[in-house]
């Protein structure tokens, strides 16, 4: 025979799967509202038309690193390096969750740009060469904000202090909207674009979130005997005190 062992603890996948409805529901709207060109896609030409007017020379200087840290290139490296340096410190579980996520949401990415096959805005706007890839929805702001999402998870689910999470998550939607925005005022992006983007991003991460809790949950077999064994009868060993 064998026993089944299960650390009792709060199910949060039901909370995770209707975070990711509500976040699904929000890029429905902003698809169709980019479709026929109505509701808050409907002012991403005036959007982009404020940011390209206030553009600086120091805003500039500062938006080009974002945009390529969020790139494929800048999150390739990133992901690699960082699934390294888990896999260095024994933490093998993290590393496929962060691989996996991340190569989830590229071909998300991918997939979901051809379904909508949205134009970008007009080159002449650029600061940069054209992007060959359709708009919609905004790949930086997709996969940096699984990228950004997962890490800030690995410390809220950890046991570290309340003020390092705090500061993880703080430091994740500080990177997730900087870059988002860099793409817009890049002009590479409409705002729906970036919107989009984010909304498919905590919807994957509570997919992924998810899955791991699934997988975490799966009752761990032990052989017959396996467990903690109380003493035997007349063994002379004291009793533990409750």
């Amino acid at each position: 025979m064998q026993q089944t062992i299960a650390a009792p603890q709060r199910d949060l996948r039901p909370l995770l799967a209707l975070v990711a409805t509500a976040a699904i529901g929000v890029f429905a709207w902003l698809a169709v509202s980019t479709e026929f060109g109505h509701s808050l896609a409907a002012y991403d030409p005036a959007v982009t038309t404020w940011t390209v007017r206030m553009r600086h020379g120091l805003v500039t200087a500062v938006a080009w690193p974002l945009t390529h840290l969020g790139g494929t290139l800048g999150l390739t490296l990133l992901t690699l390096a960082v699934c390294a340096l888990l896999l260095l410190r024994g933490r093998r579980e993290h590393a496929l969750v962060l691989a996996g996520a991340m190569i989830g949401s590229s071909s998300l990415t991918v997939l979901l740009k051809l379904v909508f096959a949205r134009s970008r805005p007009a080159a002449s706007l650029l600061l940069g060469e054209p992007a060959s890839s359709w708009a919609f929805p905004s790949g930086h702001a997709f996969n940096t904000g699984v990228f950004a999402g997962v890490l800030a998870g690995f410390v809220l689910f950890s046991t570290t202090a309340p003020a390092r999470k705090v500061l993880a998550a703080a430091a994740a939607c500080a990177a997730i909207v900087l870059v988002g925005l860099s793409r817009i005022y890049l002009a590479y992006h409409w705002l729906t674009d970036v919107l989009a983007g984010w909304s498919i991003a905590l919807a994957w991460l509570c997919v992924v979130g998810v899955i791991v809790l699934t997988v975490r949950r799966r009752p761990r077999m032990l052989p017959a005997g396996g467990g903690p064994r109380a003493p035997a009868a007349g063994s002379g060993r004291p009793r533990d005190q409750a």
